[in-house]
């Protein structure tokens, strides 16, 4: 396990594919869903106006050519192809949940098989280092874990949505920290991966941003559960996962709590959002204080930011100072 900082040139340059791609593909995309009908109801604006949804579309398109730009570098193709492949999976049955609204225990149980190309493909070590205890070899339980930790990623990416731009950039925010932790632990083909992800996100924000022109819809969140996922279970970055990820096990927390019920607060008459309950991890910074989506967003934005630069620090130490040489 070594650092190759000089993977970050080249991997910074896939990135910059999955951004032109997707900034390409929106301004076509949101035409075409508007013309076709394909659209949602944005609840914190006055009148509730229609807007296009199904943009993970366009995300898809920006990390599935960087992936493909990708065959000119030498990596480990059996990876990058199980966290393509798992991605693909997860963009089908959002945009099947999208078109036809599938039941909650239908999407739920699906979730859990979009880890089957990682774990067929045998994509990722069982080894897990557990500083400073030292590496533990989980062996055939790892397999038995890794649907369990799709099902939680994708299905907490997807239930921590409902305003402009939120989830969109807390995954380009989580994918960037895991990527440079991905750099440090040498997981190349995560790295990659995860910046692609970042990269296309990024570039989908200047139209899903305040206000937003259009969703992301489950094809989008699916999405990038799917790829944090199959990064995280394919690299040698699981602990730093789980340091970047705090904040949606917390949301799922709250929301489990509410028995998941849906809610995306209250918009008053000046168009402010509220919420009575603190039901989800947006909803503390709207408790019973009318304030503005922005706000609400930047507040979640900056927890995320604050554990993905704990991410960071913590792969920096465990790479430099824990891991045996």
């Amino acid at each position: 396990m070594t650092t190759d900082l000089a993977w970050a040139v080249p991997i910074s340059m896939i990135g910059l594919v999955s951004f032109s791609v997707t900034y390409a593909t929106m301004p076509w995309l949101i035409k075409s869903l508007t013309q076709a009908g394909i659209t949602g109801i944005d609840f914190h604006k006055p009148g509730a106006p229609k807007i296009a949804t199904m943009g993970g579309i366009g995300v898809f398109a920006g990390l599935a050519a960087a992936i493909t730009v990708s065959a000119i570098l030498p990596l480990n193709y059996r990876f990058l192809f199980a966290i393509f492949l798992s991605a693909t999976l997860a963009v089908l049955v959002g945009l099947l949940d999208d078109l036809f609204r599938l039941g909650k225990t239908t999407l739920v149980w699906l979730t859990f098989l979009f880890g089957a190309p990682v774990i067929a493909f045998q994509a990722g070590s069982t080894i897990v280092y557990m500083s400073p205890v030292g590496p533990a070899d989980l062996g055939w339980v790892f397999w038995i874990l890794v649907p369990f930790a799709y099902a939680f990623l994708m299905n907490g990416v997807n239930i921590y949505a409902g305003f402009n731009g939120l989830e969109a950039s807390l995954g380009a925010i989580t994918a960037m920290s895991l990527s440079i932790s991905a750099i440090l632990y040498g997981s190349i083909e995560s790295a990659l991966s995860l910046l692609a992800l970042s990269g296309a996100l990024l570039a989908f924000l200047r139209w899903n941003w305040f206000p937003a022109k259009i969703f992301m819809g489950g094809s989008g969140t699916f999405l990038i559960g799917a790829v944090l996922a199959s990064s995280i279970i394919s690299g040698t970055i699981k602990l730093a996962g789980v340091v970047a990820l705090t904040p949606y096990f917390i949301n799922f927390v709250l929301r489990a709590l509410d028995r998941f019920t849906w809610s995306v607060g209250e918009t008053t008459p000046n168009g402010e959002v509220v919420s009575k309950k603190r039901n989800a991890l947006w909803a503390l910074f709207m408790y019973k204080i009318p304030t503005t989506e922005p706000y609400v967003v930047r507040r979640c934005l900056l927890v995320q930011l604050m554990f993905g630069l704990g991410a960071i620090v913590f792969a920096y130490y465990h790479v430099n100072f824990a891991l045996p040489r």
